[in-house]
C-alpha cells in the first residue's frame, strides 16, 4: 500500500507539472512527501537502496502522470479551462493550513516570518504580472540553438519539483517551449502505442534529450539548496513556501489560459468555478489529515 500511495502521489506530481500555474512541489508538501523527496535525491549516492525504494515508484508515477495529463491537457482546458483552474487553485488553497502548521512548528509565530511570507507572495505575483511569454514555433527541425534553449528551460523548470510555488509548465511557457514539449509528449504516447514506428524517435529524442538533461541537473542542484535551507532556516523556508503558495493561487486566476474556454463570464460559470474550488480544498484537506510523519520531524534527518 505504501508503494501504491507513492505511485499515486507521483502521478499527481507529474500531472501538476504539466499544468501552468501549479507547482508539483506544492503538492508534494500537501501530500507530506516533500522532505522525503529532497532527502532521497540528496542521499541517492550514500543510501542508494532506500532512495530508490522511494524514488522509483514516485518517478514511475510522475512519468504516467505527465503522459496522461499531456493527452488530456488540450481537451480539458479547451472545454473547461476555468473550472479546471479553479479546482487546481482550491487544491493549493486547501494545503495552506497544513503548511502554516509546519511553518510555526519549531519557532512559533514571529512577525519577521510573516514578512518573509508576504515578500515571497509578492515576488511570485510580480513575476506573473511582468514576465513576458514568448512564442516558439515547433517545426520539428533540430538545431543547436533550440537544444540550448531546451536545456536551460529544463534546468529552470526543474525548480518546480523542488521549489514550492513555482510551476514548471509556467517556466516552459516563459521560455516559449510549452507547445513544443506538449507536442513531444503526444509523440511519446503515440510511440508507446506503436513501438515499431521508429520514425517518431528522432523528433522525440531531439526534444527529450536536452530538456531531460536540463531537468536532471536542475533537480540535483536545487535539491541541495533546499536541503541546506530546511536544515538551517526551517521556519523561514516554510514561511517562504507559504507565501509562494498564496502567490500561486493568484497566478492560476491571472493566467490567460484559465479563461481560454470562456466566452462570457456568467453566474453559472462562476458557480461551477466555486464548486470546483471547494472540491479542491476538500481533497487537499483530506490529504492533510492522512497519518504520516510531519515535516518537522523528517527535515532534520533528510537534510543531512
Amino acid at each position: 500500500m505504501q508503494y501504491l500511495f507513492l505511485m499515486l502521489t507521483g502521478i499527481a506530481l507529474g500531472a501538476a507539472n504539466i499544468v501552468p500555474g501549479i507547482s508539483g512541489a506544492t503538492l508534494a508538501v500537501i501530500f507530506r512527501v516533500y522532505d522525503r523527496l529532497i532527502g532521497s535525491i540528496n542521499s541517492l549516492v550514500t543510501d542508494t537502496k532506500q532512495s530508490l525504494l522511494f524514488l522509483v515508484p514516485v518517478g514511475f508515477g510522475m512519468v504516467v502522470g505527465i503522459l496522461v495529463m499531456g493527452l488530456l491537457f488540450d481537451g480539458l482546458f479547451d472545454r473547461f479551462s476555468f473550472q479546471t483552474s479553479a479546482f487546481i487553485a482550491g487544491l493549493v488553497a486547501g494545503g495552506i493550513p497544513f503548511i502554516h502548521n509546519q511553518a510555526v512548528a519549531r519557532d512559533g509565530k514571529k512577525p519577521m516570518f510573516y514578512a518573509v511570507a508576504v515578500a515571497a507572495a509578492v515576488v511570485i505575483i510580480l513575476l506573473a504580472l511582468i514576465a513576458p511569454t514568448p512564442s516558439l514555433e515547433a517545426n520539428g527541425d533540430f538545431n543547436w540553438g533550440l537544444a540550448a534553449l531546451l536545456f536551460v528551460g529544463g534546468l529552470v523548470a526543474a525548480a518546480a519539483l523542488i521549489v514550492p510555488g513555482v510551476s514548471g509548465a509556467m517556466v516552459l511557457m516563459l521560455f516559449g517551449l510549452l507547445p513544443t514539449v506538449m507536442h513531444t509528449i503526444a509523440l511519446i504516447t503515440e510511440y508507446l502505442r506503436t513501438p515499431f514506428s521508429f520514425e517518431l524517435l528522432p523528433p522525440i529524442l531531439q526534444i527529450a534529450v536536452p530538456l531531460g538533461l536540463g531537468i536532471v541537473l536542475g533537480i540535483l542542484l536545487a535539491s541541495k539548496l533546499i536541503a541546506v535551507l530546511l536544515k538551517k532556516y526551517f521556519s523561514i523556508t516554510y514561511f517562504a513556501i507559504l507565501g509562494m503558495v498564496f502567490g500561486t493561487i493568484f497566478v492560476v486566476f491571472h493566467h490567460p489560459d484559465t479563461y481560454q474556454s470562456v466566452d462570457v463570464m456568467t453566474i453559472t460559470l462562476v458557480v461551477y468555478g466555486i464548486v470546483a474550488f471547494v472540491a479542491g480544498v476538500i481533497l487537499a484537506l483530506l490529504f492533510g489529515k492522512s497519518p504520516d510523519k510531519t515535516h518537522t520531524g523528517e527535515s532534520d534527518e533528510t537534510a543531512q
